[in-house]
């Protein structure tokens, strides 16, 4: 069982909070408030409906919080009548994880990152001198993206940017901010995550378009 606290997964800011037994999910439950939480049930020996109220409970903290549950392959059917009353989210537990994100970000109105390889150009100004890099992206969204290098602008840097998109003449061009650092040995790729603080002339409605045509996760 896991609950979350705010964010997509792999996207800062994102906690989560593992409950190894019922008995550590219900002290959760009643001490932490969530944005959202993701449960997979059953588990041992405790059903959806031993949950439901422990989260939806009059005057329980996490009354108002996203409830998203994995379920068993065998329980997913006695579970989908609950969808909008009081379960906000059902996926089989053998979902991929782009199918969680896309679920999560369904919920709370974010558009989920897309795994894509492009090449970026990036152009930043640190220590008053000028420095350029050439990235490839690892996945992109409305919001940002993700760029594989070894070499890592400091968390803060705002830097210009140019995204080559299969189908354009000119690259996709504006300004965009480093929020965090990935590292090999922890997540398996090197790199820095980066979120858009602007375009240059129809640069998002570019990114948009290029985005909703590519094929996405599929519904479980």
């Amino acid at each position: 069982m896991i609950a979350l606290r705010m964010g997509l997964l792999s996207r800062p800011p994102f906690v989560v909070d593992a409950a190894p037994t019922p008995a550590e999910l219900v002290r959760r439950l009643e001490t932490v408030r969530y944005r959202i939480a993701i449960l997979g049930l059953p588990a041992q020996g405790m059903e959806f409906k031993d949950v439901l109220p422990l989260v939806r409970g009059e005057g329980r903290l996490n009354a108002r919080c996203i409830l998203i549950v994995l379920a068993s392959p065998d329980h997913l059917e006695e579970m989908r009548p609950s969808i909008g009353k009081g379960l906000n989210g059902l996926l089989s537990r053998s979902a991929a994880p782009a199918d969680l994100e896309a679920e999560i970000a369904r919920q709370i109105h974010v558009a989920p990152r897309v795994e894509t390889r492009q090449m970026a150009r990036l152009k930043a100004k640190i220590a008053q001198s000028p420095s350029a890099l050439i990235c490839q992206t690892l996945n992109v969204s409305a919001s940002g993206m993700f760029l594989s290098s070894m070499i890592k602008l400091p968390v803060g840097t705002v830097f210009d940017f140019e995204l080559a998109l299969p189908r354009l003449k000119l690259p996709v061009s504006g300004r965009a901010r480093v929020v965090r650092h990935s590292s090999q040995e922890k997540e398996k790729r090197d790199g820095m995550g980066a979120e858009f603080i602007s375009f240059t002339t129809d640069g998002r409605a570019q990114l948009m378009d290029f985005l909703a045509r590519l094929p996405q996760p599929a519904k479980k």
